[in-house]
């Protein structure tokens, strides 16, 4: 089997990108060049998948996963997603995404629930350490709070963990051991 996608989900502010950095992310943010948030310039898809950016100005989230599911230079890496998705429509088409590429490259999914109090999530969010692109306002986080479920996998493949007293690295080692624990007992 290829080594997992852990898909990590969670309102905004949880602290889901900084816990994923303690996890050594592969940063999927980078979305102002998303070929070299994917692959070395040197490997043979990076060409490829530039070519189709630069050519159509446009690469969804489906394309890059599906390269990343099909790619002989990535087959090693675990891939660490973030994300902040609900159970409705958008969001379950969404995930969806990340499943079917989890499923053509042969990886197991592992997903995260991120949950922290509401006092502390609106603290997090309101930090300036929080990137321009991101969301900054505390109305709107509490009426997606109010509103939105946030979308589950189920199953035993997924750790629901609330972080409000837990550091990034103290999160992080608790995602380290529910997957290593986890895929141990599916073998």
């Amino acid at each position: 089997m290829a080594p997992p996608f852990i898909y990590i989900n969670g309102y905004p502010g949880v602290g889901k990108y900084t816990i994923a950095q303690e996890l050594l992310l592969l940063d999927n943010h980078q979305l102002i060049d998303p070929v070299a948030a994917v692959y070395e310039r040197d490997m043979p898809e990076y060409q490829d998948l530039r070519k189709t950016v630069v050519g159509e100005q446009n690469v969804s989230r489906k394309g890059i996963l599906d390269s990343i599911a099909t790619s002989d230079s990535l087959r090693d890496v675990t891939w660490i997603f973030t994300d902040s998705q609900s159970s409705g429509e958008v969001g379950s088409a969404a995930v969806a995404d990340y499943i079917h590429a989890a499923r053509t490259r042969g990886s197991q999914v592992f997903s995260v629930i991120l949950t922290c109090e509401e006092a502390e999530n609106i603290r997090r969010m309101r930090t300036g350490q929080r990137g321009r692109t991101k969301l900054h306002d505390a109305d709107i986080l509490l009426m997606i709070r109010r509103t939105e479920d946030l979308y589950r996998f189920g199953g035993k493949a997924e750790l629901e963990l609330d972080v409000t007293l837990f550091s990034p690295v103290e999160a992080a080692r608790k995602i380290v051991e529910f997957v290593t624990q986890t895929a141990v007992q599916s073998i």
